[in-house]
C-alpha cells in the first residue's frame, strides 16, 4: 500500500533510477508549501512580465517586417529588430542574475518597468516615425 501510495511522487521516481536508497529521500509530509509566503504582487508581476515577454514572442517578431519597413527601414532591418532583444538579455540576464541572488522584488519591479516602457516605446515608433526608438524599445524588452 506504501509503495502504491508514493509511487507517483517525482523524488520517488528520480531516486529509483538514480539507485538512491529511500532512506535518503524526504517524506512527503515534509513538503507542505506555505502559501502564506509567496508575497502577491512578485505574482502579479512575475504573470505582467510573462504576458509582455509573450506579445514580443507571437506578436512583435512576426510582424516586425512590415513594421520596419513602414518605418522607412530597409528589410535587412527587420533582422536587427528582431536579435536586438536577444543581444540586451545575453547582457542584462548576467547583471540581473548577481542583483536578483541579493533581492528579488526589487529586479522583479525594475525589470517590469523597463519591459512595459520598452513595449511602449515600440509602440510610440511607428507614430514618431522613428527607427531609433523602434530599437531601443526591443534593447530595453531584452
Amino acid at each position: 500500500m506504501d509503495r502504491l501510495t508514493h509511487s507517483t511522487n517525482f523524488l520517488n521516481f528520480l531516486g529509483q533510477h538514480a539507485l538512491i536508497m529511500q532512506e535518503e529521500l524526504p517524506a512527503p509530509s515534509d513538503q507542505k508549501v506555505d502559501d502564506q509566503k509567496y508575497h502577491f504582487m512578485s505574482l502579479l508581476l512575475n504573470l505582467a512580465n510573462t504576458f509582455l515577454y509573450m506579445v514580443n514572442t507571437y506578436i512583435i517578431v512576426p510582424t516586425a517586417d512590415d513594421y520596419s519597413m513602414q518605418l522607412g527601414a530597409a528589410p535587412t532591418v527587420c533582422g536587427i529588430v528582431i536579435g536586438a532583444m536577444a543581444v540586451a538579455q545575453v547582457f542584462s540576464s548576467v547583471y540581473f542574475s548577481a542583483w536578483s541572488n541579493k533581492s528579488y522584488y526589487r529586479p522583479l519591479v525594475f525589470s517590469s518597468i523597463i519591459l512595459f516602457l520598452g513595449n511602449a516605446m515600440y509602440a510610440l515608433a511607428y507614430d514618431l516615425n522613428s527607427i531609433w526608438i523602434l530599437l531601443i524599445g526591443r534593447l530595453c524588452c531584452g
